[in-house]
């Protein structure tokens, strides 16, 4: 049916009747989507959480839409008994009233529509089929789906009810006419459905009901599905215009001859006749009844919104609801899966408590069985050995002030008393020195320093201690904000006793400094130039080149600065192998102690000797003393130093050797009096071995036998004879650990005396370290680098502890060069040296024309010393 209006009023004869275009075909209508949005960033399960949610929603409204419909169908009923009630009470009130007048004019107008219904249905006949929707009405909220006209419009049968006092006031747009197909479906709602009337307009009389066309009514199964969506498509559009326009003019014929309605009295109670209802709608109403229909209306059309709002959310939410759930297959299973997790978590977190007392019941069952089992095993089988043991680590402990322990001015032997040594000065003219350096750091805090006895006496402060507090900051500038370094030069004279020399550290650092001993002398026994690096305390020591031939003498000074017992082991190799020495496999040292041992009395008359020290027990110091007569005649005397840790590659730097003329002058009645390598096998199996020389060119070309060896735990001598005069480092690359030393001399007549010295093998120099010059004789570096290119920087510091500009030294791999600081300075006496851990360094001293001395590079201060700590086994 169409959804043309229906006007009845007395205006509308003025008016062609308006026509609304036909609704869309089903097909072209948009189904209802799901528009929900959901934001991206929503995790799956939140978004499981809010379908599931939303799924509870729509049950929720379907069930309280079920409830108001219910509601609305009560409350329909019962105004519908009050309308009954009311209209019998006003038709015994009021008086019967005669037609008036003004209904000849309105069913005058009621003729003059039917021309006008019926051109509308020609036009209607002619229009195309696809018109526009018809408006929705006021009552019908957007997004719901419009309630069908049919409801409202009310067949003939219903046709009686219409008059009562229900039709007097309707809304002001006239609903549209529709088939009284649905009438079955509202009258089983009790008239649910919006009641369509005309506008009469105020104190009209009212027009009677229209004729309407019944056609046959649906079920309601199939009102239903088709509240969703349009009824009709738009190819039945203009036959149902037709039908509009048809039945309009029924109408409107009906409406001139005043008919009133036709069967559906019949199933009405009896009423008042037509006319009778006429002249009754006349008739002025009673306000009190007026007021009360309007009331009822009211009522009535919110029931009407409410009961359509509601089927509307019937029938949108199951039509929606397959769509959404089509989007994603999957969200049933998803949100199945939520909840069986939620319910699991719940069950997981309400046994918890339970689960873990059984747990520890069960643990500490176990524990003990274990402990149980352990301790039955241990006492039936033995414990297996470790098969692998783990290495010692060292535990580093903060740093200390750092010691080093330097040797006491040389004297002559006399004797030995049992076990004791006993000496005398060697010389009358005599220049024993000790210089040391302090280093600050870069806030130009310079250390405390001071020389000591071995048992802490007699201390002789050289640097003023900084407190502790204040000397443990780390401090990078000075309190002017100055970064920069200063340094302390010290010479105490007069100092013959071995010295301890202590370093303060600084910023928890071991501070950079040392100390050097150099002797002079001029005439006597003793005659000659020596010096010597203070030492730091250590559990090993190894000497090589050590002479006990006729008019030499070979003096080992042991000392414990520590304080802690020491108990000490030497041992003896000569050419021919182990020396016995079993008489020197248990000296105890106390704290402080010092003892001198003479190697004469175990290895006699051997022009080749070294000498390997263990301590067991507080760590120690070693050095020897050596000197040498030619009858009456001074042959030397010197500190020798100890060797770098024995191994296949042994490195001396400063070695120095006097021309060829000079020392074939000089050995010409002694051919001892010569350079000589030395080498020292320090295992059973002895070890080949050849040498290279380094000069400031480079290798120098040397020939030496192409087999050289050293049985094992023997010494083996090398001449060096071939070489010219000058400044070499002689490398001994072996095939077993070696240790190894050069015999330097110096003199050119034999009437006149002669002087010696041993350059030792040395470590490479790692990091800084600083090293005074000796205050006897003029002292000059040997810098050399073996395997590799090697980077020196060397800063000169004088007498005022003013440093001097660095200088940076390049030394290439397989070259020996010399580095003298008073080429920088003339005031030079210390320089501080930075290595790249490539160089060897040595500082040769040089005297007159018959004194010579050596004395190594100390290394780095490294403090306090760590703990070995053995894991594992």
């Amino acid at each position: 049916m169409s959804d043309e209006k229906n006007v009845n009023s007395a205006d509308s004869a003025d008016k062609p009747a308006e026509q609304t275009p036909a609704p869309k075909p089903a097909s072209a209508q948009p189904e209802a989507k799901d528009t929900t949005p959901v934001s991206a960033t929503l995790s799956r399960a939140e978004t499981k959480a809010a379908k599931a949610r939303a799924k509870v929603d729509a049950k929720l409204d379907k069930a309280r839409a079920k409830e108001a419909q219910a509601r609305s169908k009560a409350e329909a009923k019962n105004a519908e008994k009050a309308a009954k009630a009311e209209a019998k009470a006003a038709q015994r009130e009021e008086p019967k009233a005669k037609p008036q007048p003004e209904a000849k004019s309105g069913n005058k107008d009621a003729t003059a529509a039917v021309p006008t219904a019926q051109a509308a249905q020609a036009k209607a006949q002619g229009e195309s089929a696809e018109q526009k929707p018809a408006p929705k009405p006021d009552s019908v909220q957007a997004g719901s789906v419009q309630p069908e006209a049919a409801h409202a419009k009310l067949p003939a049968a219903d046709a009686g009810a219409a008059g009562t006092p229900d039709a007097a006031a309707q809304p002001e747009h006239a609903q549209d006419a529709e088939p009284a197909k649905d009438a079955g479906p509202a009258a089983a709602g009790s008239k649910t459905g919006p009641v369509a009337a005309q506008d009469a307009g105020p104190k009209k009389p009212a027009a009677q009901d229209p004729v309407v066309v019944p056609e046959p009514v649906k079920p309601p199964a199939a009102e239903e599905a088709g509240s969703s969506k349009k009824q009709n498509d738009a190819g039945d559009s203009a036959e149902q215009q037709g039908a509009a326009a048809q039945v309009a003019g029924v109408a409107a014929t009906g409406a001139a001859a005043g008919a009133g309605s036709t069967g559906a009295e019949k199933n009405q109670p009896a009423g008042p006749e037509p006319g009778e209802e006429a002249a009754k709608a006349s008739e002025p109403e009673d306000p009190k009844a007026a007021k009360r229909r309007h009331r009822l209306e009211k009522v009535r059309a919110r029931n009407a919104a409410k009961e359509e709002l509601a089927a509307a959310s019937a029938l949108a939410a199951p039509a929606a609801r397959p769509q959404a759930e089509s989007v994603d297959g999957n969200v049933s299973k998803r949100r199945q899966k939520l909840d069986k997790a939620r319910a699991a978590a719940s069950k997981d977190a309400a046994a918890a408590p339970t689960r873990k007392k059984t747990g520890a019941v069960l643990l500490s069952l176990v524990a003990v069985a274990a402990a149980g089992a352990a301790v039955g095993a241990g006492s039936i089988f033995a414990p297996a050995p470790a098969e692998k043991s783990l290495p010692a680590a060292v535990t580093n402990l903060p740093a200390g002030d750092s010691s080093s322990v330097c040797s006491a001015t040389p004297q002559l032997l006399k004797g030995v008393e049992g076990t004791d040594a006993q000496f005398a000065p060697g010389a009358k003219d005599i220049s024993s020195n000790l210089r040391s350096i302090a280093v600050s750091d870069l806030a130009k805090r310079i250390p405390g320093s001071s020389f000591t006895k071995l048992d802490g006496s007699g201390a002789h402060e050289l640097t003023g201690r900084i407190a502790e507090d204040e000397a443990a900051e780390a401090r990078g500038a000075d309190d002017e904000g100055l970064t920069g370094r200063a340094s302390k030069i010290s010479t105490a004279n007069d100092i013959d006793d071995a010295q301890v020399y202590t370093l303060q550290p600084l910023g928890e650092l071991a501070s950079k400094g040392s100390a050097v001993r150099s002797y002079q002398a001029k005439d006597g026994d003793l005659a000659g130039l020596a010096a010597a690096t203070c030492q730091a305390p250590a559990s090993n020591w190894r000497f090589t080149g050590l002479q006990t031939s006729t008019g030499s003498t070979s003096v080992m000074h042991l000392a414990n600065p520590t304080h802690t017992t020491a108990q000490v082991s030497l041992r003896l190799r000569g050419p021919d192998g182990l020396i016995d020495t079993s008489t020197l496999q248990n000296i105890v040292l106390a704290a402080g102690e010092s003892r001198a041992i003479v190697l004469g009395g175990f290895a006699q008359n051997l022009n080749s000797v070294s000498a390997e020290i263990t301590s067991v027990g507080g760590k120690i110091t070693a050095s020897v003393q050596q000197a040498a007569l030619r009858g009456l005649t001074p042959s030397g005397v010197e500190l020798v130093s100890a060797n770098a840790t024995a191994s296949n590659n042994q490195v001396i730097p400063g070695v120095w050797i006097e021309s060829k003329e000079n020392i074939s002058k000089l050995s010409k009645d002694n051919k001892s009096l010569v350079p000589q390598l030395h080498v020292a096998a320090t295992g059973s199996s002895g070890a080949g071995f050849k040498v290279k020389v380094l000069g400031e060119d480079g290798e120098v070309a040397a020939s030496f036998d192409d087999n050289l060896a050293v049985d094992s735990d023997a010494t083996k001598i090398v001449d060096l004879t071939q070489l010219a005069g000058g400044y070499y480092t002689v490398v001994v690359e072996s095939d077993a650990p070696v240790t190894a030393a050069v015999k330097m001399v110096r003199g050119a007549d034999p009437k006149d005396s002669s002087d010696t010295a041993w350059a030792v093998s040395s470590n490479a120099l790692a990091g800084t370290q600083a090293m005074p010059l000796s205050a006897n004789g003029t002292g000059k570096f040997a810098i050399a680098a073996v395997a590799a290119d090697s980077a020196v920087e060397a800063v000169v510091v004088n007498k005022d502890g003013k440093l001097e500009e660095p200088k940076k030294l390049q030394i290439k791999a397989g070259q020996n060069i010399v580095f003298d600081p008073k080429s920088v300075s003339e005031d030079a006496q210390a320089v501080i040296f930075s290595t790249d851990a490539n160089a060897y360094l040595a500082q040769l001293v040089l005297g007159s024309e018959r004194s010579i001395a050596w004395a190594a590079m100390p290394q780095a201060n490294a403090g306090r010393d760590g703990i070995v700590v053995n894991i594992g086994g």
